[in-house]
């Protein structure tokens, strides 16, 4: 892809992507302010738990269709996308089921804390969200990236915003179980939205049952990987919180959430770059374009780098000021802890976009063992630091683990693909570096 083919769809999603961060900080902040440290905490603690859940549901489908959607292509076997997606909503259907069935016995014989009841109603959001999951990224393996960005973003903190905040206003009812009651509602509409679109591609398109269809033990071979790695790659971005939450309280918990929530700004220019990107990946390398990818790689890295720093800075020196105006006083404790988590990803952007580089190559497998490392780095820090340090701990364990995770990465990409993600050193040359690689 070229930089100003780049630049411009990365503007496009870009734009989505601080409109969705408008609206989910919006969200953050009214449920915060309505529901108090102490509800929103619970709030917060219970979609994290769910998150979790929703990847084993998934068993890595998403990631798998995209990237063979998107590599089909690029190449020339075709794929029988109408029967290959029917059978991964099929599959997806059954764990789903599966998972929430499990949770719900399993809550069963747990303590009656306000935690376990509102997992017990939130458990049954792990289905629509399974199935959202895979139909939005089906559409990101056609290249419908903006309709990919709006639907996993915009659209989906806009509903639960919508929802949440008139169901509170007409019940005058403002708890953590209306909040997540709603983000079900969120899902469900969202699911049904972006199937009618899928629906539609599908129409479009005259090779849609023509080709190959992906076989079972294919897809739960590949998918398996890809969710192993999404498990503990989500373990790793959430350990710290639920770490906090089992030894602070729910009101650290909701603290640490604010926080956590505006260095999810910093990545805003990660998020959309990479939401461009990431099917392009497994474009070129399937058409064997190394000089190309190279290039784009380049370009990535360093606009990822300008955009972080000018949404990190400000939140790093100002970090007070800003909870203090947006979430209130009550919240400016977590100020330092915002500070540590937005330097984090400034840091960890002089290393690209190694992740997804790898996902989209084939290399997914070789992501295990960096994120089992990361997580082990972030969990023992956890435990040291939280203690005695409440929510800043958390936010130094969590920086420093992802620091570590892109860093061990792009080395992996230099060893194994030839290609140099980072910020420092030069442009690699294929014919020297990396003839007999990938």
């Amino acid at each position: 892809m070229q930089l100003r083919s780049l630049i411009q769809l990365t503007a496009s999603v870009g734009a989505i992507g601080l409109l969705d961060r408008v609206v989910a900080v919006g969200l953050g902040i009214i449920f915060a302010r309505w529901l108090g440290p102490d509800e929103f905490g619970t709030y917060a603690f219970v979609v994290t738990a769910i998150a979790l859940l929703c990847i084993p549901a998934k068993l890595g489908i998403p990631e798998l269709l995209t990237r063979d959607i998107a590599a089909a292509r690029g190449g020339a076997e075709p794929l029988a996308l109408a029967g290959s997606i029917v059978k991964g909503f099929a599959i997806v259907g059954i764990a789903a089921i599966a998972i929430v069935a499990v949770g719900q016995l399993v809550l069963q014989f747990t303590a009656d804390t306000p935690i376990s009841r509102l997992m017990r109603i939130g458990l049954w959001m792990v289905i629509p969200s399974a199935f959202f999951e895979v139909a939005a990224g089906i559409i990101r393996g056609f290249g419908r990236t903006i309709a990919f960005q709006l639907y996993g973003s915009v659209l989906l903190s806009g509903a639960t915003l919508g929802i949440g905040a008139s169901a509170m206003i007409l019940l005058d009812q403002y708890t953590a179980r209306i909040a997540i009651e709603t983000r079900f509602a969120a899902f469900t509409l969202l699911l049904m939205t972006c199937c009618v679109h899928l629906i539609l591609i599908l129409r479009r398109l005259s090779s849609a049952d023509g080709g190959r269809i992906l076989g079972t033990g294919e897809i739960l071979s590949t998918g398996s990987r890809f969710m192993f790695n999404s498990v503990i790659n989500m373990a790793l971005m959430r350990v710290d919180l639920l770490v906090l939450g089992i030894l602070a309280t729910e009101k650290a918990v909701g603290l640490y959430r604010v926080a956590a929530e505006g260095g999810l700004l910093v990545a805003f220019g990660y998020t959309a770059v990479t939401t461009v990107l990431t099917p392009e990946y497994a474009r070129m390398h399937k058409a064997g374009d190394r000089e190309q990818l190279q290039k784009t790689v380049r370009h990535a890295t360093w606009l990822i780098l300008l955009i972080g720093g000018l949404i990190a800075l400000p939140l790093i020196f100002g970090s007070h000021l800003v909870i203090g105006l947006v979430f209130g006083e009550s919240y400016t404790p977590a100020s330092f802890a915002l500070s540590i988590i937005a330097a984090g990803y400034l840091v960890s952007f002089l290393f690209g976009d190694p992740i997804y580089i790898l996902n989209m190559t084939g290399h997914h497998d070789r992501v295990t063992l960096l994120v089992a490392i990361s997580l082990v780095v972030s969990l023992v820090l956890c435990l040291v630091l939280i203690p005695s340090l409440g929510g800043t701990g958390a936010a130094i364990a969590a920086s420093v683990a992802l620091i570590c995770y892109r860093y061990l990465a792009c080395r992996a990409v230099y060893r194994w693909l030839g290609v140099n993600c980072a910020v420092f050193g030069g442009m690699v040359s294929f014919g020297k570096a990396c003839g007999g690689r990938a």
